[in-house]
């Protein structure tokens, strides 16, 4: 019976991918892992906002072009044969045993909750075999929740170990921040001592550059004409 559904679920993946066998051996040999993943539990939302969720995240997963993922209603299908449901899949351990299950090498599970206006999301994506987390991704948000759309979509790249596009990141002010100037300091007003020291820089043959290096001037300057009788006092 394991080796039929795993012959099932194989016959999903292919289908899901709409090429030959070969294309998913092919995935598989770059590295890619076959991976499903569970409705998120809703902690203060709805059951029909969690699943709406779950389903960006699944969506955006396949975009990311790093997974072979699971399509969930087959998954439903075959853990609804094994009598077991998504819904009282909360435990690392439930997890775990429909992994098993499925066939497939990693699974990701989490949550989403609210306090107030404020929103979270915590998902991980685990091996089945080891049961040891490979990533985690935790967000808050606060607003309205349709704003966790574009959060879910990041935690997507995040848990297959990319970097979100930009246009992602710019919707939540995750993108490249503008570096301020720092603002120049004001130059003090030179003392007639300095001014002396200066004028004497000069007329012993460092001109313009001698006072440059002297920390004088900011900018080197050209090279100045034949010095002026000082005055007197």
């Amino acid at each position: 019976m394991r080796v039929f559904k795993q012959i099932i679920i194989w016959s999903v993946v292919w289908a899901q991918t709409s090429g030959p066998q070969s294309v998913i051996n092919a995935q598989v040999a770059e590295g890619k892992k076959t991976v499903a993943i569970l409705d998120f539990e809703g902690r203060g939302i709805s059951q029909m906002e969690a699943a709406t969720l779950t389903d960006r995240l699944m969506s955006e997963m396949v975009s990311t072009d790093a997974v072979i993922l699971v399509e969930r209603n087959q998954m439903n299908e075959i853990m609804e044969e094994q009598g077991l449901q998504q819904s009282g899949c909360t435990s690392a351990e439930c997890a775990a045993e429909v992994g098993a299950l499925l066939g497939v090498q990693n699974m990701v599970s989490g949550s989403f909750g609210k306090l107030g206006n404020t929103y979270t999301v915590d998902a991980k994506i685990f091996s089945v075999e080891t049961g040891a987390t490979i990533r985690s991704s935790s967000k808050t948000h606060k607003g309205e929740v349709d704003g966790l759309l574009t959060i879910i979509e990041i935690v997507a790249w995040e848990l297959v170990g990319l970097q979100a596009p930009a246009d992602l990141l710019a919707k939540v002010g995750g993108g490249p921040v503008a570096v301020a100037e720092a603002p120049k300091k004001a130059k003090k007003p030179m003392s007639k001592g300095m001014k002396r020291l200066l004028w004497a820089t000069i007329l012993l043959g460092g001109g313009g550059y001698g006072a440059y290096a002297a920390g004088l001037f900011d900018v080197a300057p050209s090279p100045l004409p034949e010095p002026p009788t000082l005055p007197e006092g």
